[in-house]
């Protein structure tokens, strides 16, 4: 074989090798990108329950502070009532 013919295989088979790395990085890339984006989707998702969950508390404590009030206003009364 001569020397020339030795680097041009040499020469294919370093740019077969480079153009498949290339590729299997750019398939791990995706792959990653892909875990991601679930695993922001599942954040996203946790967030907004732990949001809706929050709402709720908020209006409950909302009615019963209305409840306390009223229900201080009802002493109130009464306590002038008697005076």
């Amino acid at each position: 074989m001569s020397t020339d013919l030795i680097i041009v295989i040499i020469i294919a088979v370093t740019v077969i090798f480079v153009v498949i790395l290339w590729q299997g990085m750019s398939i791990a890339k995706t792959d990653n990108t892909l875990v991601q984006t679930e695993q922001y989707r599942k954040l996203a998702e946790q967030a907004a329950s732990a949001e809706h969950k929050a709402a709720d508390e908020l209006q409950k404590i909302a009615e019963a502070l209305e409840d306390m009030r009223t229900r201080l206003a009802a002493i109130e009364k009464l306590l002038s009532d008697v005076q």
